[in-house]
């Protein structure tokens, strides 16, 4: 970064808003993506979301205190649009912009880009708007899309998809549309790991899936691909990290499990976080995953990289990419045909071939390390907004 765009950043308040109290799949980016931009030395400010459903559990607000990133109240912020939800979100905002004197906003979520974007409408020096995208196809483009987006100076996208369906649709300058891959943290891989916990030998071959228990993540595939690798690896096993409501736990899990005689090829250890779902991942020798959740960046399948984990996944959204590597000859995930036979294989191949699953798992790692790293993320977003700010101050 030039003195010129370190300039542009002196003082510089920055707001992200981010429109869900709910651990939805792109709050953790979010969050972590304000943290790293404090740790350059940047003034942010994250907006939480003030509307929680009766009984909600307001995660947002307590991943943001355990990341000691400031805060500011006030905006209901919720997901889904509501008329009286929205005005009152962009009277509030507007006074914030006028007496704090954000320069930046950063949104994270369709409604508080469209906050946003109403918010800066009369405001004789708008801040400059910028929007995180964490979807692999480009967002859909209706009216509150257009009213967005045409007031929006820069995109992040996590895949050329993304980004190249928004230049698509509106005149961004090329080096306003940023392609940013999903990011992941540094892990420690010699740390301790919860084999034994599990009921684990060192013979056991260990494939992992994370999966919250929804009858939509296609559980009848995984268990069909779990007969499919034990009737050939004996040895194998698999740990399902993920957590579901009494009805679809019976009815996805433990039900067809006990039909298809897997019960002793299973360990079912519930939702794990923190330090304990670091210790699941590193018992691990591959991982699987099937269906993207609610977060279209497949966090869980970039964390198991980043410990070294090599990949078998669909062909759904962004899992070619993530199991694709930029460096000539390396492969740090198999992403196949959505059947028991091709998954089934894919894993076959690496339980039983070492040398292939550790080629493989270094690949992953370097991915992570190298693709998916969140601090050079962060230093290309601080650089983002000091181009903006220096076009900005250039044209008054």
């Amino acid at each position: 970064m030039s003195a010129l765009d370190r300039d542009a950043l002196d003082g510089v308040r920055v707001l992200h808003l981010f429109a869900n109290y709910k651990w939805t799949g792109p709050a953790d980016p979010a969050i972590r993506a304000a943290a790293r931009l404090r740790a350059l030395g940047l003034d942010v400010v994250f907006a939480q979301a003030g509307f929680v459903h009766p009984g909600g559990e307001h995660r947002v607000a307590e991943e943001l205190r355990r990341a000691r990133v400031p805060v500011v109240t006030g905006m209901a912020l919720r997901k889904h649009f509501h008329v009286g939800a929205l005005l009152h979100d962009v009277r509030v905002l507007r006074r914030l912009l006028r007496r704090d004197g954000y320069r930046v906003l950063h949104c994270h979520q369709p409604a508080d880009h469209l906050t946003a974007a109403l918010a800066c409408r009369s405001l004789d020096r708008p801040p400059v708007l910028v929007r995180s995208l964490y979807e692999p196809e480009p967002p859909r483009f209706g009216w509150r899309e257009r009213a967005a987006f045409r007031r929006t100076q820069a995109v992040l996208a996590p895949t050329r998809a993304a980004r190249d369906g928004v230049a698509a649709r509106f005149p961004f300058a090329p080096d306003a549309l940023l392609l940013q891959e999903p990011v992941t943290e540094p892990r420690r891989l010699d740390g301790p790991d919860a084999r034994a916990a599990f009921g684990l030998g060192a013979e056991h071959k260990v494939v992992g899936i994370t999966a919250r228990i929804q009858p939509h993540r296609r559980f009848e595939l995984l268990w069909a691909v779990a007969r499919h690798v034990v009737d050939r690896v004996p040895e194998a096993r698999f740990v399902l990290l993920g957590r579901g409501n009494e009805q679809d736990t019976r009815q996805l899990v433990t039900e067809p499990v006990a039909k298809l005689g897997l019960g002793g090829h299973v360990v079912l250890p519930g939702y794990q976080k923190a330090d304990a779902y670091e210790r699941a991942l590193r018992a691990l020798d591959a991982f699987l995953f099937l269906v993207p959740g609610s977060d279209g960046t497949c966090r869980a399948v970039c964390d198991a990289m980043a410990f070294g984990l090599p990949v078998v996944a669909t062909r759904r959204g962004i899992l070619p990419e993530l199991c694709s590597s930029p460096r000539a000859g390396e492969v740090p995930g198999f992403a196949v045909d959505e059947t028991p036979a091709a998954l089934g294989d894919a894993l076959v191949k690496l339980l039983r071939d070492d040398a292939l699953r550790r080629g493989c798992g270094e690949a992953a790692l370097r991915r992570a390390r190298l693709d998916m790293d969140p601090l050079r993320a962060a230093e290309r977003t601080r650089d983002l907004y000091a181009r903006l700010l220096a076009a900005q101050d250039g044209r008054r």
